[in-house]
Order: C-alpha cells, then sequence, then structure tokens
C-alpha cells in the first residue's frame, strides 16, 4: 500500500505501488468530496470530484473482493431458481437432474446490494452487481441523480428526440408532437367505450395483464382530465384500440359507425401508440411503460398471419425494459411494491415470459429469458374482485378447480416452463444425455397432469354448451404439450431405426404428431360456417400453422422409411402399430386444409407448398405396399427408466380423424408446386431431410422451415412517420 508520507499521483494504481511491485493491493482512493454545496443543486465540478473519488474506491474494492475470492466466480447455472419459485406450484424446476443438490436452499438469498428505486413516474431495477447499486449508497450523488432524473413524460415531451442521448434507431426518425395532437384520434368517448367493451369480451388471454377495477378508475379520470394523462397510459389505451379493431376486422364484424370512414384506423392506432412511446422516451422506465410497450408488441403480433422476426426483436426490448423496472425479480424481495402492484407484474411477466418462448422457437432464435434470470411466482388464482390498490395482503389461492382471471396463466406457465427448457435445448450446442431427455419427459407429464380438469381436452360432441374461449384454451394447453413431445424426441428419430433404445421416443414423437394433425381437422372443422368456434376462427395463427407443419414433417419422415420386410423379425421387442395409409390420410387433410388457407397467410402457403413435397415423396411408397405394418421398437418394459410409462402405444385407428365430415384429396389428387407461386429456397430443406432421414438437422428447420419465409413488415415504433401504403401486402398469390 502507498505510504502516506510520499507524495501520490492521484491514479488507480499510484506510480509508487506500481514501482514497487505492489500495483495489485494499492488502496489509493482519490480525493474526496470537498463538502456539500450551500445553493440547492450540486454544482457540476462537485459532482466529478465526487463520480471520481467514487470510481477510484469502486476500482479499488473490486480488486481486494477479487484477491479475497480467489477468482471463485459463482456460475449462473447455480442460480437457476426462477422455475423452482415456478415449480412450488407446478412441482418442477427447469434444472437438469445433475444440478439438484440436496444441500442448496430451496431460494437464493436476495443480493442485499440490489436495489428497486420507487418514484413518482415509477420503479427502476439495479442489480447489485452493477455499479449504480453502490452510487444509490452514496446520500450526495443520489440527490443529484434524482434532482435530474426524475424527468415526466411532459417534460421529455418538450424535448427534442433528436437531440437525446438514446440511440436514434430505438426512438425514431421524428419530431415531437404535442399532447393536443396526440389525443386528437382518441374517439368520441362512446365510439371508444364499445371498444374497449369488445377487446374486452374477445377473452384474449392476455386480459389477465389488466385489473379492470383499476382500468376503469383510471379510464374515467382520463375522460374527465384527458390532458392531465401520462403518455405511456396514452400509448397502452391506443395499443388496446389497436388490439380490439384488428380483432373485429379479423371476426369480419363491422365497426362503429364513427369509424367507417376513417380509412386504415388500426394505423392511425398503432401510430400514435407509438408516438406516445417514443415521445415517453420507452427505452426508460416508467409506469405503464411495459404494459403499453407490451401491448403495442401485441399489436405487431396479431398485424400478421406470418411470423415475424421483428416482433421478437420488439418483444426482447420489452423483456430489457421489463428486467430494468424490476418485473423478473419477485415483488416478495421489494417491501416498497405494494401487494397490489406486485400481483400484477406477475402476471404481466409470466404472460410475456411465454411469448418470448413461443416466438423465439418460431422464428428459429434462442428464448430472451433465462431460466437463472428471474425468481418470479407464478400468479396466485384468485379474481380481480379479490384484490385491489389498497390490499395490503393478498388473499390466499382460490382452489385449482376454481377458473379465475389467472388460471389459464398459471396452467400454461407450467407447461411453458418445461417447454422453455426443451427449447434450450434444441437450440444448444452442448451434449445432451438420452437420460436427459427422459427425465425432461417424465416432468413434462408431470406438468401436463397438474392441468386442471376444465382445461383438458375432450371431444367436441362434449364441448358445445361450453364457452367458445374455453374450448379454444383447452386445444392450445393441448397442442403446446404435443408440441413440446415432438420437439424433445424428434433428435432420435433418425437413430431409432439403428438403435432400438429410442424406441420410445419413436412412438412419443409419431402420437404426438397425430393428435397435433387430429386436432387441426377438429379446428378447422368447427371453425367453419356453422361450427362450435365460427366466431373464433381467426385461432390458427402462425404459431399453429408452425405446430402443423412439425407434425406432418414428421409424419413423413416415418413414411419416407420402407416398411420391414419380415413382421416377424425382432417380434420380441417390438410393437407392431398398423395404420400406414391411415398416416397419409392425416396428411391428406393437412394439405387440404394449408390449401383452403394458403391465400391468407404465407406462412399457410409456404406448408401447403411443404406437404405437396413431402406427400409427392412418399405416396408411392405406401400405395406400393399392401396391407402395410409399421414396426416400432419399443424395447423390453424392464430396461425402461423410473417413472417412465410401460403401457403400450395406441393403435393409430384410435386416433384417426377421419370421422370428421370433411373431404380427403386421394393421392392422385396432389398437385404439383405452382411454379407461379413464390419460390421457397428453405424447402430444399424438407427435400434434403427426406433424403437422409437418419442425418436430420432440425435446428436447420427450426430456422429455415419454421421461421418467417419474407421479410417483415415496417414497424411503427422506430419510424412511426413513415407511410401507410405498404402496411397492407399484396395478396401473395397474384
Amino acid at each position: 500500500m502507498a505510504r502516506l508520507r510520499l507524495k501520490c499521483c492521484r491514479t488507480y494504481p499510484c506510480t509508487n505501488c506500481k514501482k514497487r511491485g505492489e500495483a495489485l493491493s494499492c488502496t489509493f482512493v482519490g480525493r474526496g468530496p470537498r463538502g456539500r454545496a450551500s445553493h440547492s443543486r450540486t454544482s457540476p465540478t462537485l459532482v466529478q470530484d465526487r463520480l471520481q473519488h467514487l470510481e477510484n474506491l469502486i476500482l479499488s474494492l473490486t480488486q481486494k473482493k477479487s484477491l479475497a475470492e480467489n477468482h471463485d466466480v459463482h456460475r449462473p447455472e447455480e442460480h437457476k431458481k426462477s422455475s423452482t419459485s415456478r415449480g412450488t406450484d407446478a412441482g418442477v424446476t427447469s434444472r437438469t437432474p445433475s444440478s439438484s443438490t440436496d444441500s442448496e436452499p430451496k431460494e437464493p438469498p436476495l443480493d442485499p446490494s440490489s436495489k428497486l428505486v420507487v418514484e413518482n413516474t415509477g420503479t427502476s431495477y439495479i442489480d447489485g452487481a452493477h455499479w449504480t447499486a453502490i452510487l444509490e449508497e452514496i446520500n450526495g450523488v443520489r440527490e443529484y441523480l434524482q434532482e435530474g432524473n426524475g424527468i415526466s413524460d411532459d417534460e421529455a415531451l418538450e424535448g427534442d428526440p433528436l437531440n437525446t442521448p438514446s440511440p436514434t434507431l430505438l426512438l425514431g426518425l421524428n419530431k415531437a408532437v404535442s399532447k393536443e395532437d396526440l389525443l386528437v384520434d382518441i374517439p368520441p368517448r362512446p365510439v371508444t367505450d364499445r371498444l374497449i367493451a369488445q377487446f374486452i369480451n374477445s377473452k384474449e388471454p392476455v386480459l389477465t395483464t389488466i385489473h379492470f377495477p383499476t382500468f376503469q378508475k383510471e379510464y374515467n379520470l382520463f375522460w374527465s382530465i384527458p390532458q392531465t394523462v401520462s403518455l405511456s397510459w396514452l400509448a397502452f389505451l391506443y395499443a388496446i384500440l389497436t388490439l380490439s379493431v384488428t380483432i373485429q376486422q379479423r371476426l369480419g364484424e363491422p365497426l362503429p359507425v364513427y369509424l367507417e370512414d376513417s380509412g386504415d384506423i388500426i394505423s392511425t392506432f398503432r401510430k400514435r401508440a407509438a408516438q406516445c412511446l417514443v415521445q415517453s422516451n420507452y427505452t426508460q422506465p416508467g409506469k405503464y411503460k411495459v404494459e403499453a410497450l407490451f401491448y403495442y408488441t401485441l399489436g405487431e403480433f396479431h398485424r400478421s398471419n406470418d411470423a415475424q422476426v421483428s416482433v421478437s426483436f420488439l418483444l426482447g426490448i420489452t423483456i430489457r425494459l421489463a428486467m430494468r423496472t424490476g418485473y423478473h425479480r419477485d415483488p416478495r424481495h421489494f417491501p416498497s411494491i405494494s401487494a397490489y402492484e406486485g400481483e400484477m407484474r406477475r402476471r404481466v411477466w409470466a404472460t410475456m415470459r411465454q411469448l418470448d418462448t413461443l416466438i423465439s422457437f418460431q422464428v428459429g432464435l434462442p428464448r430472451t429469458i433465462q431460466d437463472w434470470q428471474d425468481d418470479v411466482e407464478l400468479p396466485r388464482n384468485i379474481c380481480d374482485e379479490d384484490f385491489s390498490e389498497g390490499t395490503t395482503h393478498l388473499p390466499l389461492s382460490r382452489p385449482e378447480s376454481e377458473l379465475t382471471t389467472a388460471s389459464y396463466t398459471r396452467a400454461k406457465s407450467r407447461i411453458m416452463a418445461v417447454f422453455g427448457k426443451i427449447s434450450d435445448l434444441a437450440y444448444s450446442r452442448e451434449p445432451v444425455t438420452y437420460d436427459e431427455i427422459l427425465e425432461i419427459d417424465r416432468r413434462l407429464e408431470e406438468v401436463y397432469g397438474l392441468v386442471p380438469f376444465n382445461f383438458r381436452i375432450r371431444p367436441v360432441d362434449q364441448s358445445f354448451a361450453d364457452p367458445s374461449d374455453l374450448i379454444l384454451r383447452r386445444y392450445t394447453l393441448e397442442l403446446l404439450y404435443q408440441k413440446a413431445r415432438c420437439v424433445l424426441h424428434r433428435r432420435y428419430l433418425g437413430e431409432v431405426h439403428s438403435n432400438l433404445r429410442y424406441a420410445y421416443s419413436r412412438w412419443v414423437c409419431m402420437s404426438a404428431s397425430k393428435e397435433i394433425l387430429r386436432h387441426q381437422a377438429d379446428l378447422h372443422h368447427e371453425t367453419q360456417p356453422g361450427g362450435i368456434l365460427y366466431r373464433d376462427r381467426q385461432f390458427p395463427n402462425s404459431l399453429q400453422n408452425a405446430d402443423y407443419l412439425l407434425a406432418a414433417m414428421i409424419i413423413c419422415l416415418e413414411l419416407s422409411y420402407d416398411p420391414p420386410a419380415d413382421p416377424i423379425m425382432n417380434s420380441d421387442v417390438t410393437v407392431v402399430i398398423k395404420g400406414r395409409e391411415d398416416l397419409l390420410t392425416s396428411l391428406e387433410m393437412s394439405h387440404r386444409i394449408f390449401e383452403q388457407s394458403r391465400r391468407r397467410s404465407t406462412d399457410a402457403q409456404k406448408a401447403y407448398a411443404a406437404l405437396t413435397i413431402m406427400l409427392c415423396r412418399v405416396k408411392k411408397g405406401v400405395l406400393s405396399t399392401t396391407q402395410p405394418i409399421i414396426r416400432l421398437a419399443a424395447g423390453n418394459p424392464d430396461d425402461r427408466p423410473v417413472g417412465m410409462h410401460a403401457a403400450p402405444p395406441p393403435s393409430y385407428e384410435n386416433l384417426s380423424a377421419a370421422n370428421v365430415s370433411y373431404s380427403v384429396a386421394t393421392s392422385s389428387e396432389i398437385p404439383r408446386l405452382d411454379i407461379a407461386e413464390p419460390p421457397f429456397t428453405s424447402l430444399d430443406v424438407i427435400e434434403g431431410m427426406l433424403d437422409a432421414p437418419s442425418n436430420l438437422d432440425w435446428h436447420l428447420w427450426d430456422q429455415q422451415v419454421q421461421g418467417p419465409s419474407q421479410p417483415s413488415r415496417n414497424n411503427n415504433l422506430w419510424y412511426p412517420d413513415s407511410a401507410f401504403s405498404d402496411i397492407v401486402d399484396s395478396n401473395p398469390q397474384q
């Protein structure tokens, strides 16, 4: 350590310590603060001195801490506790079996230096590893920074976005707009009331993120004094109106008379939402900014029936903002967060987490939120009427058998927690053992068993008295479960023909794929005129289309193998599953469904083209086989891992969707791909996989086949002043 009697150069490490070879032990902390100024605002010179003092202090403390810990760095994997807290309800964690130990605590202690700064404009989370957490402990600097950072939306409105230090790309190349101009496109209250009511009646799952008793109060206050509304809340309102009109137009329902001559009112609402977000500087934490940006992202998602990479970018920004606001830490850690706000944060985070996993997987990218990054518990199974802004202690959860506002979010979050782990494995470059796959399979079955009875899939003829939104949620959970099974086990489809150990994976993929295509047929049939889901005919979107195509590809891979010549071979370790022609029938049915919807969606058009290729490749082998038999190696039941289902796979006849009153194309009717249609170079992947089914690259499939097939549309958030002429894509068939 530098001696006090020596003259110091006031750098770190100081020159004297470096000359003596003691640079690592130098603890010079620089010149301290010179005292508080008498005037109300601290001078810039004094602040610079304090920051210099802090910088040297932090460097010194960091060096000493590093030496004391002997470079013992904690690995992030050891902190994978977020899904443990979620698994308290779900009965699972998202850690691999090898990472669990009996000595681990159930909950990691919160870093005492982590901070949640609560201000009138919102909350801001500062992790203990961030240097600003130390600044928060220094009163002088903290008070100075609070004087300059507590900027309201109205103050942000007065500035020029082009002169701010924020990135121009994120905040748009636009001039500031007055609040009067931003308010001008809000329809009269009777019209807005109707749009809000129709959005509520849509029963969209995202509605769980709105506490309607509180929203009603804020909504009434807005109409009494609209000039006082914050830009972030106004963006939230515009985003809700965007979703409401989008849903109505998809259903083919007429808009209120006031809006009939308003041109592209959706684009107007979307543009205003983007302008409000930009001028409130959505990159900085603030009240309602997370919700407004999330709803804006949902509006962009519903803008097209196809996968959009730009939506995953927007959602990533939203997640970053949510983390900066502290949504990824459970509110129980922060007494300054009220019970009401904490519960609403849990609902928003759970919904955002689900969409992150689904959309990331859809576009062929790893998810943004990793399990070790958050520790948020599932929202409680309570209704909006059970708590309010004045609630000091949340009521206990209602029984799982009782449906509440949060019931569906809870049920889906449990399955999504496991599917998130499955998607991580799909994109991981680290090897994984088959025992780990079977353990995840066991956990998936466990969480699926926790799905409440009301959300269990059942035949349509036993659901005619149920609300349509409940029926759709049953199908959504079922499709998610079956997709998770396919993605988990699909990597072993090429190996099962040479290693009977993977026979269980083959059976899982085949049975799950068959179920997915059967559900596709059921949903298509019931969303036709006269069906019980006709009003919800917008349900099949890009997410479901990708699931159907994955299931079809798995069945095609099975059909691409020649049936065994000797059905007696290996009879002691095989299970015979009849129905090769039934598999082809399922593919043809899916092909016809995509043919009918391909002019409404580029993804559906691509799926139709892909299925055309698949059917052309496999139909010859099927038609040339008399009384075909598929032999599925199941292995010795005694060799199955503990907890694995030992029941034989069901007959495919029992899974058939042939009883649906729906015409199916015969093999001779399968059309060839029209050369006038847009080319899909990614379809070469399908032919390559069918040519070499034993060398499958499913990561390539996710990126090239399930991912977006065209550039995404212009985004109003970054360029809200751009022209609207290119918002509506031309018909892909033209």
